[in-house]
């Protein structure tokens, strides 16, 4: 039988989800978070805006009136077609894994990755690539689920057997290093919930 990798495991997952995503546990674990990033991204009145693992569109669909130009990016085909459906030509939306994206250097103002950062299995190259899109002194939010320590340390080794995908949940001075190692500098982290978290990074 054929092994199947982390990344394949990730992609097979939201493929199968995608339809339902919204109804699906990993949707409704997600959904409260929404409305903190929404408030963060529309602090910004003009503007490119990349939204990297965008999955089904709910954070572009959610910023449907912000004057940013919109753009998505999944490695899901699934999840592609459901936020075409979602979005309609109010995004420009591409099939791409989030460290090998179809943009040219210094493009965007604002990147957002919500609930999809611990997903990758190569950070410091998606943070490179991030940096790579992103013009100097743009901002990147990242929101993702939170686990405090010592259950943090538990968890991520057994994340690696996960049928889903799951592989790193990160914590504030951990993503702070990886940040500054890849050319961000991050200026907050808060807890959305007790789930959840997002920071906010600039591109130096």
């Amino acid at each position: 039988m054929k092994q199947v990798n982390t990344t394949e495991k990730t992609k097979q997952h939201f493929d199968k989800i995608a339809a339902s995503y919204a109804e699906s546990s990993d949707g409704k674990f997600c959904a409260p978070a929404y409305g903190a990033l929404k408030e963060e991204v529309e602090k910004f009145k003009s503007g490119k805006l990349l939204d990297v693992s965008c999955g089904t569109g709910t954070v572009l669909s959610l910023l449907e009136h912000s004057p940013l130009e919109k753009y998505g990016v999944d490695f899901s085909e699934k999840m592609i077609e459901e936020a075409h459906n979602a979005v309609g030509d109010k995004a420009q939306l591409y099939v791409a894994s989030a460290d090998a994206m179809p943009f040219e250097r210094d493009t965007f103002d604002v990147v957002t990755c919500s609930f999809a950062f611990h997903h990758y299995i190569h950070p410091e190259a998606v943070l490179q690539e991030f940096r790579r899109v992103m013009k100097s002194g743009a901002t990147l939010i990242i929101a993702d689920p939170y686990v405090p320590q010592p259950l943090r340390s538990l968890l991520n080794p057994l994340l690696r057997f996960s049928d889903n995908g799951d592989y790193h949940m990160y914590g504030q001075k951990e993503l702070s290093r990886l940040m500054s190692k890849n050319g961000f500098q991050m200026q907050d982290f808060q807890l959305i919930n007790k789930h959840s978290f997002s920071c906010r990074c600039v591109a130096a």
